[in-house]
């Protein structure tokens, strides 16, 4: 029996690696005998061991030449062992290399090693000893024994390629597509032709994909070419273009064997394209007569024709991608007269949207279309993982330019300094997904009363405010048509430390300034967030400009770390995809708070609002009033209890006067002073003040007194003449207020309540 052994010299230095001494300590125990040590040069040694294999009682699948004692050669890394797993090869010269799955390509002249494990091999072999490898060969034997190697018997096995020198970047389905003819020209009868890019000149070579020639293309695609090698070798904006051939053989050439010695020359290739009943000629003579390459190197592409679709793609053709060296001085006379070199290329699937949202474990809606209004550093990191996940259904709309700046926490780079934001983020978002439309828009801003416009709504499921801008605030809470619309506004306050999501209930109720005017009134009884809404005061009040509530970080001074925006966009970004593939009915707050002190730890929070009472000022329907759930029933119980008595009491909140909004958040009842009968109230002073100011303290000014509610136990549901000499009492007033308030009234009477705003 011919050994591949024999070749390999004896190796007659000492082994310094303790743990492989321990381990080939092991294996001749195994062994029963002294083992033999051989030199595999690269500072490698090779160990003969014969291994014994438990065949298949009724004979070997295919009567495949699987014998019970089957010789092998373990190769150990003298120097990384046992970080480097050790390789195993058959060290028979006849083993059936040609019939069996899970073998790598034979290369330099070695027999093909065996794929003994899926994952990576060193991986695999961190928590194992030699006698386990021993075990998974003999497993592994037996498996191809018994035709068990291939664990889906529905699909083909691809050959095990290694030693690349480069990749190839292409969609399968798109080859397939030449081959087919749907989307090529075929130069000859099985020979296609299609054009690569070479983006960067490395040590490692790269080709991506970009078209295939066909009948209309051919002409314009060389004149392209042709232009781009025109430009000098140190212009930025040059392509270095190659032209790729792709080969295949006939429907009926149907083959099953694997070709492990796969080929280095030209007079190899020649070889493996019989083995395979490739018509070479065909592509030789189109090198040879017609190559419009420039560069010396160029992709070859082979399809074999396999029995069944091959593992983890749609078609039976595997393909093989090589790298050919062909220089003037290699073809004459329609023929490549030097045996040219040949080099193996790794071959990548494009990303796709599927891809993309299958690896990020996410079933991404991408029908759903998505404005995005602000793409500053916020902004672009949560569109970037929205895109990164496959949605790239996206219209950005930013009207400001990457400034320098700007690159210490945005997702774009030094190269897109000067161009506008949103059209600068849609073109990196194109280029990780080159082969598909992304359908993403960049917009340098919305044409004044586009927001008022019905239509521009119609085709967005979601609308994203990363703007930080009180304005766009205001304009969005009042956009008409959105009720079918999902409205989400985002952003970081509190020195970067605070991230704050707000997103509307059903219907647009709670309203995203519903939400937050909720989120304020928690500081009555959360320090939190009382602390912040003080530590927000303080800071406006001392003209601070690093971080403020509403005001966005485009500032050159702002004072903001990149992991901090980071922190909040992870979250904000995990927190849309959940809720795009499962809408709350319920309005919603998501809160990410970083805290530094005396360790960095993050921590959020997830508040379930319920919609407001909205009702329309009786007297001027501009103004609207929005009541925190569960603030009029405590205000009619109020009512209820005083019987036939009118009673009344203070309303706190928020006024608006640039949306016309009033958002009550709680009320204070009557003070003690109060006086009351069936017929009026006069509502008295002491202690109110002090329970105000505490109000106004605990929110940093954002929740105070908003104006007056009391009874009518009989009616009428208008202001009585007492009323209104009230109101006009408390308009002069309240002009004086820095800001003014508008005199805002309610009166509850058996049929309900009735706000009046003056």
């Amino acid at each position: 029996m011919d050994r591949f052994r024999v070749s390999l010299p004896v190796f007659s230095s000492d082994i310094e690696n303790p743990a492989l001494r321990d381990s080939l300590k092991s294996l001749e125990a195994l062994n029963g005998s002294k083992l033999q040590i051989l030199d595999w040069g690269n500072d490698k040694i090779a160990v003969p061991f014969n291994i014994g294999v438990n065949l298949p009682s009724l004979g070997n699948f295919e009567n495949i030449d699987i014998r019970e004692i089957e010789p092998i050669i373990l190769v150990f890394d003298l120097i990384n062992y046992p970080l480097s797993a050790p390789k195993v090869f058959t060290d028979r010269l006849d083993f059936p290399k040609s019939n069996l799955a899970h073998l790598y390509i034979a290369v330099n002249n070695r027999p093909p090693g065996f794929c003994y494990v899926r994952e990576n091999a060193d991986e695999w072999y961190a928590n194992k000893r030699i006698d386990d490898l021993i075990i998974r060969i003999s497993n592994w034997l037996r498996d191809a024994a018994t035709g068990e190697l291939t664990e889906n018997g529905e699909q083909f096995e691809p050959l095990r390629l290694e030693g690349y020198i480069g990749t190839i970047i292409y969609d399968y389905n798109s080859l397939i597509g030449i081959v087919k003819g749907d989307n090529a020209f075929h130069f000859k009868k099985q020979l296609a032709v299609a054009l690569f890019e070479r983006p960067i000149q490395a040590e490692r070579y790269t080709f991506k994909f970009i078209k295939s020639l066909t009948v209309g293309n051919t002409f314009s695609t060389i004149k392209e070419v042709d232009e781009e090698r025109k430009k000098g070798k140190e212009d930025a904006t040059r392509k270095n273009y190659h032209y790729a051939y792709i080969l295949w053989n006939e429907e009926d050439i149907i083959n099953k064997e694997y070709y492990v010695n796969l080929p280095k020359s030209w007079e190899e290739f020649k070889s493996f394209c019989g083995f395979y009943g490739l018509d070479f000629s065909q592509l030789e003579e189109l090198i040879a007569t017609s190559d419009g390459n420039s560069f010396v190197y160029f992709p070859v592409i082979v399809g074999i024709r396999r029995p069944k679709a091959i593992i983890g793609y749609s078609s039976n053709i595997e393909f093989i991608n090589f790298r050919f060296r062909v220089d003037s001085v290699d073809v004459k006379e329609g023929k490549i007269i030097n045996n040219i070199p040949i080099d193996l290329l790794s071959h990548n699937q494009p990303l796709t949207f599927q891809q993309a949202s299958k690896i990020s474990n996410r079933n991404i809606d991408v029908d759903s279309r998505i404005a995005v209004f602000g793409c500053g550093a916020l902004g672009s990191k949560v569109i970037i993982h929205l895109a990164r996940s496959g949605q790239t259904n996206l219209t950005l709309i930013d009207p400001d330019q990457i400034s320098p700046h700007n690159l210490v926490r945005h997702v774009l780079f030094g190269e897109d300094e000067g161009e506008n934001k949103a059209i600068a983020l849609a073109k990196r978002i194109k280029n990780l997904y080159p082969y598909q439309p992304t359908r993403t828009i960049g917009l340098f801003a919305l044409k004044d009363g586009t927001l008022d416009k019905p239509d521009f709504f119609d085709i967005h499921n979601w609308i994203l405010d990363f703007t930080a801008s009180e304005a766009f605030f205001n304009k969005l809470t009042n956009v008409k048509s959105m009720e079918e619309r999902n409205v989400v506004s985002a952003s970081i306050s509190d020195l970067g430390n605070l991230g704050v999501v707000y997103m509307e209930g059903g219907n647009r109720n709670p309203r995203i300034d519903d939400l937050q005017a909720y989120l304020y009134s928690l500081s009555e009884n959360d320090k939190k967030i009382s602390d912040w809404l003080q530590r927000e005061q303080l800071t406006n009040n001392n003209n601070n400009i690093t971080v403020r509530v509403g005001v966005g970080c485009n500032s050159e001074t702002t004072v903001l770390s990149d992991d901090r925006i980071s922190s909040h966009a992870s979250y904000f970004s995990g927190v849309l995809k959940r809720e795009m593939l499962a809408s709350s009915k319920d309005g919603k707050i998501y809160l990410n708070r970083i805290i530094d002190s005396p360790d960095y730890t993050i921590e959020t929070q997830v508040l379930s609002i319920e919609p407001f009472k909205v009702l329309s000022a009786v007297n001027d329907s501009n103004w609207a009033v929005r009541f925190k759930d569960g603030i009029v029933e405590q205000i009619e119980h109020v009512s209820s209890k005083a019987g036939r008595n009118e009673t009344g009491g203070v309303l706190v909140g928020i006024c608006n006067y640039k949306t016309k909004t009033i958002h009550v958040t709680g009320y204070i009842n009557a003070p003690i002073d109060s006086k009351a009968d069936a017929f009026n109230f006069i509502r008295g002073h002491e202690g109110l003040p002090d329970e105000i100011r505490a109000i106004q303290n605990n929110s940093g000014g954002q929740i105070g007194y908003i104006g007056e509610w009391h009874s009518h136990p009989e009616g009428p549901n208008m202001l009585s003449q007492q009323d209104m000499i009230s109101v006009n009492q408390h308009k002069a007033e309240f002009q004086h207020l820095n800001p003014p308030l508008p005199v805002f009234l309610c009166i509850i009477t058996p049929d309900g309540l009735f706000p009046f705003v003056f």
